[in-house]
């Protein structure tokens, strides 16, 4: 056991503290200024990881939890902080992956957008939670244990309530996914009932008003292209999920081609079809925009690369990783 002061918080987190020249240990669910004795759990070359034994001294921003499971369930990193400061937190976090690995440390990074009115439970509109021999919940820190739940701080009332409902049926061993009136019954949607139409606002603010073809790498079940599909005179829509395009062909939405097929084929030849071709500062490129929600891993370098190489007039790019984000900036931002 050794004592250490956490320096900083890090993506995912962990708080951080130096003990020498380039060694550091992650020690979980710590704060900025934490003085605090932890345990070694695992040790590598150049750093460890470790875990509470006793707060010293606590930082300025801590707070007690307000969930009985914290540090249990592994759900949750950041409810012994106050949300002021994990607001503060990720801000820092998205600013430092732009820096260090998409080495853009002048990026205009905006301000962060907080949920809820400042409260930063009761958004998600959905949950999936595990049966296991007569328990159901979330899986624990260890990512094995199943840590039995009541109640999800979390979730919005009416998921609340169907997990009340899934735990008096006795469930047979499985994995439950519990969603709101609110959320189509297949696929991908945004979670964070509180924050979804600010999100599509800003993506309706990043592309134009009016615009000739809108390239949709993605689409999912059509929660971005409900509401910008209207101002272009084509939109192509791909995504390689048939459960979630078929919660997308349920829109109304004539000008809307939906394609099941892989990204990262299909908008490069579109792009080179529609830029390539005629070469760029065309009419063309002009009249064309782009918008892609990858998965957490980033856009595949093929696609990336077409972008760059066939470049249109606007490109929304969603995230919900700020690492993959700022690599793939890197090198948009040779073109962009």
């Amino acid at each position: 056991m050794i004592e250490v002061t956490i320096e900083k918080v890090i993506f995912g987190g962990d708080g951080l503290a130096r003990i020498s020249q380039g060694f550091v240990v992650f020690v979980p669910f710590t704060a900025e200024g934490d003085r605090v004795r932890v345990r070694i759990t695992e040790r590598k070359a150049h750093h460890a990881r470790a875990e509470i034994v006793e707060i010293l001294q606590p930082g300025p921003a801590r707070e007690n939890p307000p969930c009985p499971y914290y540090a249990k369930c592994g759900g949750c990193q950041y409810q012994h902080l106050t949300y002021a400061e994990e607001c503060r937190l990720k801000e820092n976090q998205v600013r430092e992956a732009f820096a260090r690995v998409g080495k853009l440390p002048d990026a205009p990074i905006l301000p962060i957008i907080a949920g809820g009115g400042g409260n930063p439970y009761g958004y998600r509109n959905r949950i999936t939670v595990h049966a296991e021999s007569g328990r159901v919940g979330f899986r624990g820190v260890n990512g094995r244990d199943l840590v039995d739940i009541r109640e999800c701080l979390l979730a919005r009332p009416e998921v609340n309530a169907q997990l009340g409902r899934l735990r008096g049926n006795h469930p047979a061993d499985g994995n439950y996914s519990l969603r709101d009136a609110t959320v189509p019954p297949s696929g991908f949607f945004q979670a964070n009932h509180e924050l979804r139409e600010t999100l599509r606002g800003l993506i309706a603010q990043a592309l134009p008003e009016r615009g000739g073809t809108l390239l949709e790498g993605y689409c999912g079940g059509g929660y971005f292209t409900e509401i910008v599909a209207g101002r272009f005179a084509r939109v192509l829509a791909v995504d390689n999920d048939p459960r979630t395009l078929r919660d997308a062909r349920r829109l109304p939405l004539a000008n809307v081609e939906w394609r099941e097929a892989d990204v990262a084929f299909v908008l490069p030849e579109e792009l080179r079809a529609l830029t390539g071709a005629a070469g760029k500062e065309t009419s063309v490129q002009k009249e064309t925009s782009v918008l892609v929600d990858p998965p957490r891993e980033g856009l595949p370098v093929r696609l990336a690369e077409a972008l760059c190489l066939d470049p249109v007039a606007h490109l929304a790019y969603v995230s919900c990783d700020p690492a993959p984000l700022a690599r793939d900036a890197r090198m948009l931002s040779q073109t962009y």
